[in-house]
């Protein structure tokens, strides 16, 4: 009743591709005020030095936020030349332009390597699709393909009762397009049907954490919490429809008031 293929429309501008380098791309490379990819600065703080390399810059007219990767805290002011002896406490963070501009103190330049990129990639996979495609040399609309092409086997294996295997496809699917919310309904679909509802309601949450927008999966997740007879969390997730999704008011209130009569 709920397996249900739900067109995946992405609207995704076209980039320019660059040849990937031993070290960052020259496209990647830019120049934010008087702040490059590259620049390392320190501060003392509580008698350690804090380190960071600039990864990327984004600037916009209200404010600039500046993408780095931070070292373990050390109790030596550190050189340029002893960066790599650093160990990393963290592979992507994120610095204020007007913090670092005020406290922090400059001590040299190192174009980040590719291995320094990691953190910094795997937040823009989860949060800047197009560019994460550039940064890593890769078309958004391959990808795209290879993203539906296992939605749409996971879609088949889930027809033919193979649940387990289902779940997997649209994991893969998941791993290359981390927003993929018709995936993660699916898998909570899936659940529903091997009757473990409690997982179900897992993955509803991650789709509507990801797109609020989703009636489907806030649909569902009141259904789970029916099967499972708990039915003030039911009626919760019904009336929070109902407020949430005004245009689909009528379908969350009918489930919603047969709740309130059988529950009074």
């Amino acid at each position: 009743m709920h397996n249900v293929l739900i067109s995946f429309i992405l609207l995704f501008t076209y980039l320019s591709i660059f040849t990937p380098e031993v070290r960052a791309s020259n496209a990647y490379y830019k120049v934010t005020h008087h702040y490059k990819i590259g620049d390392v600065f320190t501060i003392n703080d509580g008698g350690l030095w804090h380190t960071a390399k600039i990864l990327d810059i984004d600037t916009n007219a209200q404010s600039s936020t500046i993408h780095v990767l931070r070292y373990q805290p050390a109790a030596d002011k550190p050189a340029l030349k002893q960066l790599r002896a650093l160990p990393i406490s963290a592979y992507h963070s994120t610095i204020a332009h007007a913090k670092l501009a005020q406290k922090w103190q400059f001590i040299g330049h190192e174009v980040p390597l590719k291995p320094e990129l990691k953190g910094y990639i795997n937040y823009l996979k989860h949060n800047d699709f197009n560019k994460y495609a550039e940064v890593t040399n890769q078309k958004v609309d391959d990808l795209i393909f290879r993203a539906n092409t296992l939605y749409t086997k996971g879609y088949a294996l889930n027809q033919a009762a193979q649940y387990v295997q289902a779940i997997e496809a649209y994991h893969q699917a998941i791993n290359i397009y981390p927003l993929y919310f018709e995936a993660m309904d699916n898998i909570g679909f899936a659940y529903m049907d091997m009757g473990d509802f409690n997982t179900a309601i897992d993955y509803f949450n991650q789709s509507l954490e990801i797109h609020p927008a989703g009636t489907t999966a806030q649909y569902y997740k009141g259904m789970c919490y029916i099967n499972l007879e708990d039915y003030e969390r039911a009626m919760a997730t019904f009336k929070q429809g109902m407020e949430s999704f005004p245009e689909q008011k009528q379908v969350f209130e009918e489930i919603y008031k047969k709740l309130k009569e059988t529950t009074l």
